[in-house]
């Protein structure tokens, strides 16, 4: 099954069991996440871990489905010595009390190290995410990321991976 194959079967998953919505959070998340890096490729597979700081300070939420727009800013590094520091904003979408699918974008700087050559430093970051959450706002889930430079470059092969996710909160009322 492709990514995208499996981020639709998961999104249809959600719509299926959504429940009473629940209302966005107001702690800001640390975020970290470990799996695999190049799931597309599998000559070039190898671990991947990044860390990811959510702000809970969001704009035009319309809850409680909708969590409104809120900055992040991320760390990737690969067992093959890459490196990706990136920024972006991030959406939360409830379904039910106990679970929340986040996709999240923006840009970055990759470093290649000994992995895949993504065609230049400037990239682009598109990821996904499917969690349960907890009362304390904690969340355990998968994230599908997609790095790529949307042919800014000459070159543009990407980079897909999937991870598992756990997220704990920090900020006002810890």
């Amino acid at each position: 099954m492709t990514v995208r194959g499996l981020a639709a079967a998961l999104v249809a998953l959600a719509l299926v069991v959504c429940g009473s919505p629940a209302m966005a959070g107001d702690k800001d998340l640390l975020i970290f996440m470990a799996g695999q890096s190049d799931i597309d490729d599998y000559d070039e597979e190898t671990f991947e871990g990044r860390i990811e700081f959510t702000s809970h300070y969001t704009d035009f939420a319309v809850e409680p489905i909708f969590g409104g727009f809120g900055p992040m800013l991320g760390l990737m590094a690969s067992g093959k010595g890459s490196v990706f520091g990136y920024g972006g904003l991030y959406a939360d979408f409830f379904l039910g009390d106990h679970f929340v699918i986040r996709p999240e974008g923006g840009g970055g700087g990759f470093v290649a190290g000994n992995a895949k050559d993504l065609g230049g430093i400037f990239q682009f970051h598109a990821a996904i995410t499917f969690a349960s959450v907890f009362e304390n706002e904690a969340r355990v889930g998968i994230t599908l990321t997609h790095i790529s430079n949307a042919s800014v470059h000459d070159v543009n092969p990407g980079l897909d991976a999937g991870l598992f996710m756990y997220s704990m909160p920090v900020g006002p009322r810890f």
